[in-house]
């Protein structure tokens, strides 16, 4: 039987604790899900993913409704991500914007203008 995988279809990505920052609030650690992938049809390295507990870390009265952008810092790196919105759980669905927080494989490090 053939294989069909192919090892640029394997995501990569972070989760652990992440600094996040909304707007002019300080930065606060919360636990995060990030993961990526080249999706070949538009071209282009897209990352998404959850973050977990940042209403309670924020101590409320901070509006982090869909389309607020928070700044993402990782030990590897940081980037933006825009609220797309929340989860069953309360967790805030994030869409990258920028590059991701996280390292990406060698052969997708080349995508200058794709992100």
């Amino acid at each position: 039987m053939t294989d069909f995988t192919d090892e640029h279809d394997e995501p990569t990505g972070y989760r652990g604790p992440a600094h996040v920052t909304v707007g002019q609030h300080p930065a606060v650690i919360v636990d995060v899900e990030l993961s990526g992938n080249f999706e070949p049809i538009s071209g282009r390295f897209v990352w998404r993913g959850r973050v977990r507990e940042l209403t309670h870390a924020l101590g409320g009265g901070v509006d982090v409704s869909a389309g607020t952008e928070l700044a993402v810092a990782t030990p590897d790196g940081s980037g933006v991500a825009r609220v797309s919105g929340t989860d069953l759980w309360g967790s805030h669905m994030v869409d990258g914007v920028t590059r991701p927080p996280f390292p990406m494989r060698d052969d997708l490090e080349n995508t200058d203008g794709l992100l």
